[in-house]
């Protein structure tokens, strides 16, 4: 139980850090590695249509602030 919303907390996460490192979100990427390390995270549409759009968003605030 919970395992779809841990997902996409550690997808978010590491989606950041992936930005701030390599300027670019590979969100597929992230989730294969996830999904490696742990089967079941991610586990419906809704919750990576939330990945893909809070990492847009954050990516947008990036480039408004700069």
């Amino acid at each position: 139980a919970g395992i779809g919303r841990t997902g996409c907390f550690i997808a978010l996460s590491n989606g950041k850090k992936q930005l701030d490192n390599e300027h670019i979100i590979d969100i597929v990427r992230i989730l294969c590695e996830l999904r490696r390390d742990r089967g079941g995270m991610i586990q419906t549409n809704d919750q990576y249509q939330f990945i893909y759009q809070a990492l847009s968003e954050y990516t947008r605030t990036l480039q408004l602030s700069s």
